[in-house]
């Protein structure tokens, strides 16, 4: 029997969420169905909206794209998330020192307006904290995940295909299989087997979630890498990556699938930096970039360090390694994704500040910006940005160069 291994989630006292939670938030259109889809279990158990509350109050997102602001959802939000039309939902928490009610909000494609969902989740009492998370699957669909206490024990999950009008119960537990990644589907994994100490993962495979169902599916074919899988970027062209380990070498490497997680290729990332966290790709205009951080020297005073970035410009076959940690020097640090944009710069946003490149990420220059920069992840609709201290705070912008500012929660 597996293990689910999953994203990881922050657990933090409700008391200590409100200023901490997005502090070092990590890094989700039209839907194709996986193979092998198995019978829809849409008969499961279900939560329906009723008579839910609208809510939520901005300045309209019509035919600019432009996303409302909503600031008066109750609580704060975490895990937003949009489809490609314009379209998103948002988890939002509202805690007190004994509790968190849990919420969940939706923007219709094109409307002016948030409006408050049926939420599925439970209050969360006591030191548990705040688990869940929402992933966008499509127009409509989202799959959030509440997370699970134990590695040994799958997560409960809910399901909408409805815009939150409806959610279908289900589980983390994969049920069969298939030959590819559904456009818009994230890619997971699942642990099998765990370390002797019973705390972390020591073999896994790769899952996706059918957006049709909101049901998981083991990806049949493995990318030819060793140790422990990561997914490692969905960029154009139907291109995914996942990093692990060379087959030879055993430093860190990626694999590259063009056709969806139907076949793979190891590709040649020269000069990985050993010892660093998994490779995570971004993708420009004529460029994309795979970002190893890990963990700095103490002296240097950050927690997400960034170690080295390689660059590739045949769609990720072959790697450059172009910028390597050198001692004081910026950036140290990166949260969430850098910004590739459509100038051909590259954006950093760190713990200490914004730094900008616009050869290549051989060098850096800073931005006017200091201290904890917030971070910014690629959805469908373009590159997101949040704010790093849960006050609501949300840019996006589709170029990467031109940001539009939004607020969702509780001023």
């Amino acid at each position: 029997m597996g293990v689910r291994s999953g994203a990881l989630r922050m657990r933090l006292r409700p008391w200590l969420w409100c200023g901490l939670l997005l502090a070092l938030l990590a890094m989700g259109a039209a839907c194709m169905r996986g193979e092998d889809g198995g019978q829809d279990r849409g008969g499961g158990e279900r939560a329906t909206a009723g008579g839910a509350a609208h809510g939520g109050e901005g300045r309209g997102a019509e035919a600019d794209g432009r996303i409302p602001s909503a600031t008066d959802l109750p609580g704060r939000p975490h895990s937003i998330g949009f489809a490609a039309d314009g379209s998103g939902f948002t988890l939002l928490a509202e805690c007190d020192e004994s509790r968190c009610r849990q919420h969940v909000a939706v923007l219709d494609a094109g409307a002016r307006r948030w409006h408050r969902a049926v939420s599925p989740l439970p209050d969360v009492t006591g030191d548990e904290g705040i688990s869940a998370g929402l992933e966008v699957l499509g127009t409509g669909r989202a799959l959030i995940n509440e997370g699970a206490e134990r590695l040994d024990l799958p997560a409960r999950t809910w399901f909408t295909r409805d815009a939150g009008r409806t959610w279908t119960r289900g589980t983390t537990w994969p049920t069969g299989s298939t030959a590819s990644v559904p456009v818009g589907a994230p890619l997971l994994t699942e642990c099998l087997k765990l370390r002797t100490d019973g705390n972390e993962c020591a073999r896994n495979r790769l899952l996706t979630v059918l957006p049709d169902t909101g049901e998981h599916r083991v990806l049949r074919a493995r990318p030819p890498l060793k140790g422990l899988l990561s997914p490692a970027g969905d960029v154009a062209d139907n291109a995914l990556f996942v990093a692990g380990e060379d087959p030879r070498s055993g430093l860190p490497s990626l694999a590259l699938s063009q056709d969806r997680g139907r076949t793979w290729q190891p590709t040649h990332l020269t000069d990985a930096a050993a010892g660093a966290w998994p490779p995570t790709v971004v993708a420009g205009p004529s460029a994309l970039y795979a970002i190893q951080g890990g963990q700095l020297p103490d002296r240097e005073g950050v927690k997400n360090g960034l170690v080295a970035i390689h660059r590739s410009g045949d769609g990720g076959h072959t790697w450059v390694r172009v910028w390597s940690y050198r001692a004081g020097v910026q950036p140290l640090s990166v949260l969430g994704d850098p910004v590739a944009a459509d100038d051909h710069s590259l954006t950093v946003y760190g713990e200490k500040g914004v730094w900008r490149s616009t050869d290549g990420a051989r060098t850096f220059r800073p931005t006017d910006v200091r201290g904890i920069a917030g971070s910014v992840r690629r959805t469908p609709l373009g590159w997101l940005w949040t704010d790093s201290y849960g006050n609501g705070a949300q840019r996006i912008s589709a170029d990467g160069i031109h940001w539009h500012g939004f607020e969702l929660g509780q001023e």
